[in-house]
């Protein structure tokens, strides 16, 4: 490998490698996606039906159908923390509980779930290698890349829930938020970095944006509140990036950094700000 580049290059060749591989599977399932719909097939157990947004652009929403066969599940819900469910044995049974207010259980076929939990796991093993000197850095680009291949089709679903001509917009906006706070911090205009100050407020506003993420799932917000922390989030990951961008900066200083190895930690750092801020855009247009 070419050792006498700069930290910096090899840094964004890997961050750049393995953001290409995310969206180059995203859009192949956003494509899937479109063929699908117009061949009234299925992707991934979800067909999908066109509607036309305020732009008069197509946005695909995806949908799971009941099931054919017998027995049927049937689910009601109360609140938020109880759904009643039942399984119908034949038709009669499927009208009896429509009546008593019930409707088809609308269940895929669980990949999209695997799909998620597979991207957990290779997250959280590259979290765990790339941490640790001595491990070989193929294995970590292995790692790395296993997961970036699986985030792909899940982000192109998360897409397709909102509207998938919004994706390609909070793509763009992540792509320019990037590269500015890429030039901002690597040229050391602002010590970043350095900055314990800035480095503690960065560390509790994270605290604070994830404890907001856990009540979530116990306390119903409303729709704007939820866009509020979105974009408390996008601004976050967005001062996240400037600093790890200036951090390459400080380490590229010394001359024993300069190894694919501090690359691969580097790029894995500045990848998760990259993923995260686009989660929070898409979170905060989804909630518009």
């Amino acid at each position: 490998m070419f050792i006498e580049t700069p930290l910096i290059f090899k840094t964004v060749v890997i961050l750049s490698i393995q953001l290409g591989l995310v969206l180059i599977t995203c859009f192949y399932y956003l494509k899937k996606a479109r063929i699908a719909y117009e061949n009234g097939t299925t992707l991934l157990g979800y067909k999908f039906r066109g509607s036309v947004n305020m732009k008069r652009k197509l946005d695909l929403i995806p949908y799971t159908e009941p099931k054919k066969n017998f027995p049927k599940p049937m689910e009601k819900y109360i609140d938020k923390n109880t759904t009643l469910h039942k399984i119908a044995k034949n038709q009669d049974e499927v009208i009896e509980l429509l009546k008593e207010g019930y409707k088809h259980a609308y269940w895929g076929d669980g990949t999209i779930g695997l799909l998620f939990f597979a991207w957990a796991g290779l997250l959280f093993a590259t979290t765990f290698i790339v941490q640790f000197a001595g491990i070989n850095i193929w294995l970590q680009l292995i790692f790395f890349s296993l997961a970036s291949l699986t985030f792909g089709p899940l982000l192109a679903f998360i897409m397709l829930e909102m509207d998938e001509n919004d994706g390609f917009t909070a793509l763009k906006i992540v792509l320019v938020v990037t590269m500015l706070t890429g030039f901002i911090g690597y040229r050391d205009f602002i010590s970043f970095s350095d900055s314990n100050l800035f480095g503690s407020m960065l560390l509790i506003s994270l605290f604070g944006l994830l404890s907001f993420n856990i009540v979530r799932f116990f306390k119903e917000f409303s729709r704007q509140t939820i866009r509020m922390a979105a974009i408390f989030g996008s601004i976050l990951f967005s001062l996240f990036l400037l600093y790890d961008f200036n951090l390459v900066k400080k380490k590229s200083m010394l001359a024993i950094n300069n190894n694919w190895e501090t690359a691969v930690e580097m790029a894995f750092i500045l990848y998760l700000d990259v993923i995260n801020l686009l989660l929070e855009i898409l979170e905060a247009m989804g909630n518009s």
